[in-house]
């Protein structure tokens, strides 16, 4: 593309500026970022540039608020505040797009790109040397990863077709809107699985729930994972294979825990506890189980003391032993 040379002057002298400044602000953000969440940032190519200049929206080209322009991508709705909060922390807001989260200028029936975004301007810090960026705009959007794939995944469509093609935006914002609907019930989820409709469970689900509990009750947090639902699985396996319901499993802990074994072990994790526990109250019952092959292969610690007369070895369709 043909760039005019008072254009490319204008872009030179921002660029230099823009460059320090992207520099510096992705340094403040990157390590404040919630481990989740994504960055990126971009200088606008002087193509890009050249052709927002020549739309005539912009009175001062000099003076591009996106120049230099950062995008932070958060999991879900809730979390868009948090991010605005950061930002302004750490900078000078000047406007934010749209101005109020209550207010919209679209229509209902409209699906356009309305991701928040904020025109934040760089402060020195008082006690730091100048940096020669004091006062210099930029923006950053905040939006959602769900929000951001569809950016990316349609922003040919929307933006760099080489044609004119209304079937082709109607995907693009029909895409948008499911996604904002789906935006909508992640956010709400909660809310949502009270209704009527959705007020229901499965014997699996209330099964689980119940081993939820006994896991919390039985294990004191500091010894739990993050992931309670993923560890109250495993051990519904395991119960599962010596059939074996909550209230029989809660027992044989107790019964382990009184004799200072079960919970009490300090080199198991709880998992490793329940097999344990088996072992010791329900061996014929896992040793015949083992000797089967299983979907799901049941993991033994080293750390496990197998009792004696079961042979490990007529366990080898079953069984994954950790050395």
């Amino acid at each position: 593309m043909k760039i005019p040379a008072s254009v490319r002057r204008i872009y030179d002298n921002q660029e230099e500026i823009c460059k320090q400044l992207k520099t510096r602000v992705d340094s403040l953000i990157k390590p404040r970022l919630h481990d989740r969440w994504h960055y990126e940032s971009r200088i606008k190519s002087i193509e890009s540039f050249t052709l927002k200049v020549e739309s005539g929206r912009f009175n001062n080209p000099a003076a591009l608020e996106d120049f230099f322009a950062a995008t932070i991508v958060v999991r879900n709705g809730s979390e868009i505040a948090v991010a605005e909060t950061l930002a302004k922390d750490l900078f000078i807001l000047d406007s934010r797009r749209p101005e109020s989260d209550s207010h919209t200028k679209k229509p209902p029936e409209a699906f356009p790109f309305d991701d928040l975004r904020l025109y934040l301007r760089w402060k020195d810090a008082s006690a730091l040397p100048p940096t020669g960026l004091d006062g210099v705009l930029f923006e950053i959007q905040v939006k959602t990863f769900l929000q951001h794939a569809w950016s990316i995944a349609t922003h040919d469509l929307v933006y760099k077709s080489d044609d004119a093609s209304w079937s082709k935006m109607r995907i693009a914002y029909q895409i948008k809107a499911m996604l904002e609907h789906a935006e909508i019930s992640i956010q709400e989820a909660v809310k949502l699985s009270t209704s009527e409709a959705l007020a229901k469970s499965d014997e699996r689900t209330t099964t689980l729930k119940t081993f939820i509990v006994l896991v919390n009750e039985v294990w004191d947090k500091e010894h739990l994972p993050s992931n309670i639902r993923r560890l109250a699985e495993n051990i519904m396996t395991l119960a599962k294979l010596v059939q074996l319901d909550v209230s029989g499993m809660r027992s044989l802990l107790e019964e382990e825990k009184a004799e200072g074994r079960g919970p009490l072990i300090s080199n198991l994790s709880p998992y490793g506890t329940v097999v344990q526990t088996l072992l010791v109250r329900k061996t014929s019952e896992l040793d015949a189980a083992l000797k089967k092959k299983q979907r799901t292969a049941i993991v033994i610690p080293a750390e496990v003391t197998l009792p004696a007369g079961v042979d490990p070895g007529a366990w080898s369709q079953s069984a994954v032993f950790i050395k």
